[in-house]
């Protein structure tokens, strides 16, 4: 173990270790090799164990056997009470899943806390072993897996609020670490629930390994261990080609992400697919990523169509947009409902906060003497936050112009055109973003806009030569 933590720089001098301590074998033989080498490591030690309830007596057991063994070497110990079945029932889980999310979720919160009283770096050891390895690689080759799923468990892993896993027994067997216990007299606690075939692991512990292990190669769990140790090297150089890839993406906004499609498609397939993973998974997306939901990506990529979509898992989507795919997640991306009405018959100067854009309109009504010298100026109208409209035909409309997001059935009469299109025909040609239509605040009599903000006016409203009342409108984002 020790050759194991210096060949993969698990542990450094000064740093505190959490230790996953269920009171079996694996856990008990971690904690033990870690005191002996506490000393010359230069390490502090801080045990957590989790009370899952889900054996009446022999759960309480376990407790109270870690509470002694923790004890006797000195060894402080967090201990974690949660009724598994009930919070599986409630997430849609299996009791295994629920297991798995509470345990971490406890170190993670006693790894922070120790990061912030003692400000000094914190890992979590957890004690898979060489047959962990050997069983997690078989169950992913039966659900189908690729070179990724064959590198199997990672000897460090960084996960959620920055905390690194370490598992400095992935080169130890399980026979080992159960003549080590023997060998010290540690007596550590069985489970016996991992001698039952009813999980998918356990099958293929009880059932599948003996089986293979009898008919076909005695040294299975290390001939499955060694491909695993091959496919690692193969994902690590694959994964050095996706970084060069990566330098090309951006953070366009909140948690949104792209990267040009040409990028992506001159990339071979196994490199796009990892881009598109290594994307997904730094705004949130880490699993439950198919071989159909890339294969979907692969034909929107090819194809390029502007405001197509590939959905992926859990509310997480791709959509190519203008020559670039944008990776969010779709709740990230809400509309806004919101009217603002002007008052046409009492401008002065006014301000409207649209708080749901942290945003500002200030309204002023002009004659025709406050006018810029040049009509030019005020027709325009593009991409500009300002502009000047036509108050006496707003007027004569006899409807208060009002702000708010497009609905079904709004059309513009673009400056300079003869004909009117709807919203979302002008959006499209105008290269707004998917993302950014329903957020776009607008200038409405009715159904027709008169000033697209931020953007162009109405032909219909424009500042004409005999025009006598004139609004002036200005759009000021707060900083």
């Amino acid at each position: 173990m020790k050759k194991t933590i210096i060949d993969n720089d698990l542990i450094n001098q000064g740093e505190h270790i959490v230790i996953g301590l269920s009171g079996g074998p694996d856990s008990v033989c971690l904690f033990h090799v870690l005191y002996r080498l506490k000393e010359e490591l230069g390490i502090e030690l801080h045990a957590v164990h989790i009370n899952h309830r889900l054996r009446p007596g022999a759960a309480d057991e376990d407790q109270k056997f870690v509470e002694e063994l923790c004890k006797s070497y000195d060894v402080p110990c967090d201990i974690f009470h949660f009724d598994v079945n009930r919070i599986a029932k409630e997430a849609g889980l299996s009791s295994e899943d629920a297991g798995r999310q509470v345990r971490y979720q406890s170190f993670y919160e006693v790894a922070k806390r120790i990061t912030a009283l003692k400000g000094r770096p914190v890992k979590i050891a957890v004690a898979q072993n060489m047959n962990d390895q050997a069983e997690t690689v078989l169950m992913r080759i039966i659900r189908g897996t690729g070179i990724d799923g064959l590198g199997g468990i990672e000897y460090r892993r960084k996960e959620k609020e920055n905390a690194v896993i370490i598992r400095p027994l992935l080169d130890v067997s399980r026979d080992e670490i159960e003549e080590y216990c023997n060998l010290h007299n540690l007596e550590p606690r069985i489970d016996l629930t991992n001698m039952e075939p009813v999980y998918t692991r356990n099958k293929i512990r009880l059932e599948l390994i003996p089986y293979l292990r009898e008919n076909f190669n005695k040294n299975i769990i290390a001939s499955i261990n060694r491909l695993s140790k091959i496919a690692r090297e193969d994902k690590d150089y694959l994964y050095t080609k996706v970084e060069e890839a990566m330098r090309y993406v951006t953070v366009k906004k909140q948690n949104r992400i792209c990267i040009p499609l040409r990028i992506l498609n001159e990339e071979h397939p196994a490199i796009r697919h990892r881009v598109i993973m290594k994307i997904f998974e730094r705004i949130g997306l880490a699993q439950d990523i198919t071989s159909v939901h890339l294969e979907q990506a692969d034909k929107l990529i090819a194809e390029g169509k502007t405001s197509s979509i590939a959905e992926f898992a859990k509310g997480y989507v791709i959509e190519t947009s203008y020559g670039m795919a944008e990776f969010y997640h779709k709740t990230e991306n809400e509309k806004f409902d919101f009217e603002y009405e002007i008052q046409c018959d009492s401008i002065t100067t006014n301000t409207i906060e649209l708080d749901e854009l942290n945003a500002e309109i200030r309204v002023k009504k002009l004659g025709r003497k406050d006018l810029p010298s040049s009509i030019e100026n005020l027709t325009a109208g593009r991409r500009s936050n300002i502009c000047y409209l036509n108050l006496d035909k707003i007027i004569l409309s006899r409807n208060n112009p009002v702000i708010r997001t497009r609905r079904s059935g709004d059309y513009i009469r673009p400056l300079g055109m003869k004909g009117r299109k709807k919203i979302q025909d002008f959006f499209v040609d105008e290269k707004f973003a998917r993302e950014d239509r329903d957020r776009i605040p607008l200038l409405c009599i009715g159904s027709e806009v008169i000033w697209v903000i931020g953007s162009r006016i109405s032909e219909n409203y424009k500042v004409e030569k005999d025009t006598e009342q004139i609004i002036l409108l200005e759009y000021l984002p707060k900083i």
